[in-house]
């Protein structure tokens, strides 16, 4: 769970009392000079000083409220020189007495080290006589300080306890806390439809990271029903509170499934995340860059500079799936490699689904989409023109084993990285996929957008497999990490059953001469077969 951050918003609005004089005389004559000193005051505005040495009267007298309200004056240096050690002085004369606000501000202070040497287990005293008063933001400290076992021991379900009665008091950083406690069984019975109940109190007060989570929840069906538009409705209120997790998701929703599709509101948002440093914002923001029309990028760019905190970015731009003659443009880029001498190549379902056309960059003419597997996420197409070089496959992609080296070549960000095609190596982290699907492999070579459809070899060069999906958004969605090159690929069996059930006459390598490459062998020899596809739409 995030650490858990303190807010110290105390209301200020405390009246002050009359101020007495004491004078010379009998009882009754200073009573009623003590009343004609009052009304005198009551009638006339005081100036900062007179009302500071007022304050400072009833301070002195005793009064609890005027010595918070004078603790509270020389914490902040308003009116006067600040003082953090004095504060606490005139905070612990009030909270001796019972006030529930000092208490409160002489926990803080002792937890912060602020005035007073840091003590914990001080803190914790002061916490625990606010919070039995029923001081909303005590109960959450004191649960703060129970979940982190500071100045006591740790204990989750006891932090949950004092975050209950925070959140039933309407505090909404306790209802947003119990939401995450909710969802991961911290302190209490893992319960997911609770999380969600409680991210929605939390949320309706406009909590940004309750707001954030509750569309996760939302994205991954977890506690309640799966409802995209939902997800992005919430996804769209944290963003517009400058959430950057959420604004990237953000940018992701827009061009996913299940929601209508708007390249230039999609970079306009990786933009904004990027700038805070989200990193699969920026590669996000790459991948639909070099997608979009010079028009486009101008627009989303202007969308990202003129974004104020509050804002719903609106783009004057359709979805970016056709010029505005009605022709195609290009829509996005994927790679593609060459299994026969009759110019088959694959690639996957999802690189050329939709598309009005395909072609190969650097090549005349339309690729023909001639199948295509939405299952294994595989596409068999009829490149135009000739071919000189084809793959080999590995002659027994059953016999593949966890730990072995394998190389990916492919044209990510639409060849944003290299015109020549990029190489990346990695190993086999697993034999099987995403949900355990035995048609795929995991692999940690890392992958980017573009990559989709890239060979992944052997270490002789021989396909073992064809990149098909990265983990990224789908995990961050789930779980709010990133994770660390998790890619999958369409393991060797399954796409030779595709090929064979399409009557591809492919190559396999092996042999009496086979042996391993070097990396740049590997590049070189692929760079001959492999293609940047383009769809058009």
């Amino acid at each position: 769970m995030n650490a858990l951050v303190v807010s110290l918003l105390i209301a200020l609005l405390l009246t002050l009392a009359g101020c007495g004089e004491k004078a010379a005389g009998n009882k009754t004559e200073t009573t009623a000079l003590a009343a004609q000193k009052t009304n005198v005051f009551d009638q006339f505005d005081l100036t900062p000083e007179e009302e500071l040495k007022k304050l400072q009267m009833e301070a002195d007298g005793g009064s609890a409220d005027a010595q918070f309200n004078l603790a509270k004056k020389i914490l902040s240096g308003v009116g006067v020189t600040k003082d953090a050690a004095k504060a606490a002085e005139w905070f612990r004369k009030a909270a001796v007495q019972g006030h529930v606000g000092a208490q409160f501000m002489l926990g803080v202070m002792y937890a912060n080290g602020e005035g007073v040497p840091k003590d914990a287990a001080k803190a914790v005293e002061w916490y625990q006589k606010a919070a039995a008063q029923g001081h909303a933001k005590a109960q959450f400290n004191l649960g703060f300080m129970y979940y982190n076992g500071e100045g006591m021991p740790k204990n989750a379900a006891k932090a949950v306890e004092w975050f209950k009665k925070a959140a039933a008091q309407g505090g909404a950083e306790a209802q947003y806390v119990l939401g995450l406690m909710y969802e991961s069984g911290e302190g209490v019975f893992k319960d997911a439809a609770k999380a969600v109940e409680w991210y929605q109190k939390a949320a309706a007060q406009g909590g940004a990271e309750a707001q954030y989570r509750l569309s996760l929840m939302y994205d991954s069906g977890e506690g309640v029903p799966k409802d995209t538009a939902k997800a992005v409705e919430w996804c769209q209120k944290a963003a517009a509170q400058g959430l950057a997790d959420a604004q990237a998701n953000l940018g992701a929703y827009i061009v996913g499934d299940g929601v209508s599709k708007n390249l230039v509101l999609a970079y306009a948002w990786s933009n904004l995340a990027a700038a805070q440093g989200n990193n699969i914002a920026r590669i996000n923001r790459d991948i639909f860059e070099s997608q979009l029309t010079p028009a486009q990028r101008a627009e989303g760019q202007r969308l990202a500079s003129n974004w104020k905190k509050g804002d719903t970015l609106q783009s004057s731009s359709d979805n970016g799936a056709a010029s505005s003659d009605g022709k195609p443009i290009k829509h996005s880029t994927g790679t593609a490699f060459v299994v026969s001498n009759n110019g088959h190549a694959l690639t996957n379902h999802h690189v050329i689904n939709g598309c009005a056309e395909v072609k190969v960059a650097g090549r005349e003419g339309i690729a023909k989409v001639i199948t295509s597997d939405g299952v294994n996420d595989l596409a068999l197409l009829q490149l135009p023109g000739k071919v000189k070089d084809i793959a080999s496959l590995n002659p027994a992609p059953g016999k593949l084993r966890q730990g072995e080296e394998i190389i990916v070549f492919g044209y990510p960000l639409n060849s944003l990285l290299s015109s020549g095609g990029n190489l990346t190596p990695g190993i086999i982290s697993a034999l099987s996929g995403l949900d355990n699907n035995t048609n795929q492999i995991q692999i940690t070579a890392p992958i980017q957008g573009g990559s989709s459809g890239s060979p992944v070899m052997d270490k002789k060069g021989n396909v073992v497999g064809v990149v098909s999906a990265r983990l990224d958004m789908k995990a961050v969605r789930l779980t709010g990490n990133i994770p660390q090159n998790v890619n999958f690929a369409v393991n060797g069996q399954t796409v030779r059953a595709f090929l064979d059930a399409n009557q591809v006459l492919y190559k396999t390598g092996g042999g009496l001469f086979s042996r391993e490459k070097s990396n740049a062998d590997i590049a070189e020899e692929a760079r001959k077969w492999t293609v940047l596809v383009e769809c058009w739409k």
